[in-house]
């Protein structure tokens, strides 16, 4: 069976909606008024019954997306990070996977990936097969049954505010992009520094803005160096910078939040496993999907889940953890999973819970390279920063996340 928590990243969804209901304070709107439609009328209604202290009205919302910095990881270098050493921040979990495609996709729609339907990272689409959700759109025509939630960035409309994002140049036109960043501006900009002086111009501008600011920079080198790197730490130490630069120009009615959309664990190569190189452990699989950390795996016949699954449970159970899509589904993992959903799960899952990742002896070399991983169930890769700077520092915006967290999305 697979962990499950109370969170499994109903948190992270709750801090967009969190955010655009101190904009309607701000504002001098009712959240049930103008948000019911956007973020759904129950966690309107609570927000609507929080006290200022713990909901305190913004003019401006800004949320700091950093790829592949997890609470953990951030602990282990909180030295060379004093900017963000300073900010009060805890621990929140992300979403399950802990993968890019599926956390961003329920950071902007504050949907949890049952819902969404970016279940992984390498799904089964019913049309296309095995595709990517970070980078195999081309033939995806109707996007909005494939990511099936809707992005929060039109609830900026309707509170008086624009929306903004800003991420590197090579994102905006990406299939995912359009997934999950409809209803923003797009403000290309290939530097971490660039993006937050984007950022920075924006808020100064004087509108009401609800800006999402994305740093890549921090997963890449992970995955190619590992995140106990020197080329790590350097990319940690100029975000570092960047926010410190940006926060001593803030306007003083802006809240900011900063997030990820995973933690990293760091696998040697001597610790990969080959499973095709195992006699008779893939009999009866069709395709292999997901991702090094969690294997999704889509069988000749489905009623032979039950079979597989104990055949995986003798040979990996003491390195990992396995289920059958079933399970998986009946264990909350990924909130609550529509049935169209469901069958983009393979039919058996296997999730790495000791440090090691699982490939096939056909995989790409650059992804047989790969040292920093992620995916999986442990503490490392769920965990997850929520940190408050700005107008936001010193209120009770993480127990108002929580509060939404707990009431849900209709």
């Amino acid at each position: 069976m697979l962990p499950t928590t109370s969170d499994n990243g109903a948190r992270l969804a709750a801090i967009l909606p969190t955010g655009l209901a101190a904009l309607a304070r701000g504002a001098g709107l009712s959240a049930v008024e103008s948000l019911s439609d956007v973020i759904g009328a129950e966690r309107a209604a609570a927000a609507d019954a929080m006290d200022a202290d713990r909901l305190r009205p913004t003019r401006s919302f800004v949320i700091i997306v950093v790829d592949g910095l997890g609470h953990a990881n951030l602990q282990g270098r909180i030295g060379h990070a004093p900017t963000l050493a300073a900010l009060a921040r805890r621990r929140i979990e992300t979403v399950s996977p802990s993968t890019t495609g599926a956390a961003l996709t329920t950071i902007t729609t504050g949907r949890l990936p049952g819902e969404h339907g970016l279940i992984g990272y390498r799904i089964r689409h019913p049309r296309l097969g095995l595709v990517t959700t970070l980078s195999e759109w081309e033939g995806i025509d109707d996007i909005r049954a494939w990511q099936r939630a809707e992005p929060l960035f039109r609830g900026a409309r309707l509170v008086g505010a624009r929306a903004v994002v800003t991420a590197r140049p090579a994102h905006e036109e990406s299939g995912l992009t359009t997934a999950i960043l409809t209803g923003a501006e797009y403000l290309p900009a290939q530097r971490i520094e660039d993006r937050f002086a984007a950022m920075s111009a924006a808020v100064r501008s004087g509108d009401p803005l609800l800006g999402y600011l994305y740093i890549d920079e921090l997963d890449r080198a992970a995955h190619h160096d590992g995140w106990e790197s020197r080329e790590w730490c350097s990319r940690l130490e100029r975000l570092d910078a960047a926010l410190d630069d940006f926060l001593r120009t803030l306007p003083s009615d802006v809240g900011v939040v900063l997030t990820a959309d995973h933690g990293i664990v760091d696998v040697d190569p001597s610790l990969h496993v080959l499973l095709d190189e195992a006699p008779g452990l893939l009999d009866g699989v069709a395709e292999v999907g997901g991702e090094p950390r969690l294997r999704s795996f889509y069988l000749e016949d489905p009623s032979e889940a039950a079979e597989f699954a104990a055949r995986l449970e003798a040979a990996e159970g003491k390195r990992a953890w396995v289920a059958t899509r079933e399970e998986a589904v009946a264990s909350g993992a990924f909130g609550s999973v529509e049935a169209a959903v469901a069958q983009r799960l393979g039919d058996v899952v296997l999730a790495a819970r000791k440090r090691v990742a699982y490939y096939l002896s056909t995989d790409a070399p650059q992804a047989l390279a790969m040292i920093g991983q992620h995916g999986s169930f442990t503490d490392e890769e769920r965990g997850v920063p929520l940190a408050v700077a700005g107008a936001l520092a010193g209120s009770g915006f993480a127990s108002a996340v929580a509060a939404l967290a707990a009431v849900g999305a209709d």
